[in-house]
């Protein structure tokens, strides 16, 4: 079995490459023209095709004896029609490609950032209403560009009779990427805690990596929508502990209740800033609740259809993500 990866040089595509291989998956991973792989310490076996999903004319060489296509290429950083170039219109041209060869098999990365958070209460799920249009456009540039990316996706796998599997990952985290977005407000030593109880829809990015590997070869996972997070969550104030420890950093935590700082960011965008959406993401309501709302979450479908489980509990991940690359142990997380 042969996958093509895209976003293969990313935080999560390297170690996708890894855990396909270790499913005994032939992989040939896509990356940027300029991308330096060496440093991603692949063997020999992996194939690197080197594209630009925006201009790059080969697309369609890349689908040669491909099985699978893994498409984890999304653009998290840069302007609102920068994201969405490279997110949306890098994927049209992709299925094009993908349209012309003989794959008919696909796993897309899709976010958690698809979701309405403003009209779910209690606990998130895959049956949890998306945002609609034009509501979704009072989100993030990343949010928008997720959003068109798996509608695009969607249809054209309708359409054109292809298995799709699409995977809704929480919040990705390891080394190099524990600052999560939901930790809070940092002036200096100083951590506003907002909802200090609340629980984060965290996947660390090893386990993350394994059910994307899973969904690319269990047959099982065809047609399906999963997911991905490691369990119930880790409360946000004793998770940024962790952190702050892990770092060898000092810092003051202080708690806010998550009702009170929302009313305010409510009250102060509808009045003070008169609904400005070039505001930081906190102040915006809706971007608020999608980092910070009290939730629950569950990988019940992915246990049940699947068999999967996280490979590493919590404390292992904290010791890859902060013990030094050469050796040593983690004490007293």
């Amino acid at each position: 079995m042969r996958a093509l990866v895209t976003g293969a040089a990313g935080f999560l595509g390297q170690h996708v490459v890894r855990a396909l291989q270790q499913k005994g998956v032939q992989v040939r991973a896509m990356v940027r023209p300029a991308a330096r792989v060496e440093p991603l310490g692949w063997d020999r076996s992996v194939e690197v095709f080197r594209a630009d999903l925006r201009s790059s004319s080969e697309l369609e060489r890349a689908f040669e004896e491909v099985d699978v296509l893994v498409h984890l290429a999304a653009a998290v950083s840069g302007s609102d029609d920068a994201q969405f170039a490279s997110t949306v219109v890098g994927t049209e041209r992709l299925l094009e490609a993908m349209g012309r060869s003989g794959c008919r098999r696909l796993v897309l990365a899709s976010s958690f950032a698809v979701y309405d958070w403003s009209a779910i209460g209690g606990v998130l799920d895959e049956s949890s209403p998306l945002e609609p249009v034009p509501d979704v456009y009072a989100r993030d540039g990343y949010s928008i560009a997720k959003w068109w990316q798996e509608r695009v996706v969607r249809r054209t796998a309708q359409r054109l009779g292809w298995q799709l599997t699409v995977l809704r990952p929480g919040f990705i985290w390891g080394r190099g990427h524990a600052d999560l977005a939901a930790l809070g407000v940092q002036v200096s030593r100083l951590h506003l805690v907002i909802g200090p109880l609340t629980r984060m829809p965290m996947t660390y990015v090893e386990n993350c990596a394994d059910l994307f590997a899973l969904a690319a070869v269990d047959p099982r996972a065809g047609g399906q929508t999963l997911n991905v997070v490691d369990g119930p969550g880790e409360r946000i104030w004793s998770f940024l502990g962790a952190v702050l420890r892990g770092k060898g950093e000092r810092g003051l935590r202080v708690p806010v209740p998550y009702g009170l700082a929302y009313r305010a960011v409510q009250l102060a965008f509808s009045t003070l800033f008169r609904r400005n959406l070039k505001l930081p993401q906190i102040l915006i309501p809706v971007r608020f609740e999608s980092r910070l709302k009290p939730l629950r979450y569950s990988n019940h479908r992915a246990r049940e259809l699947l068999g999967w489980s996280p490979l590493l509990d919590l404390r292992t991940s904290l010791e890859r993500t902060f013990t030094p690359e050469r050796g040593g142990t983690l004490a007293d997380l």
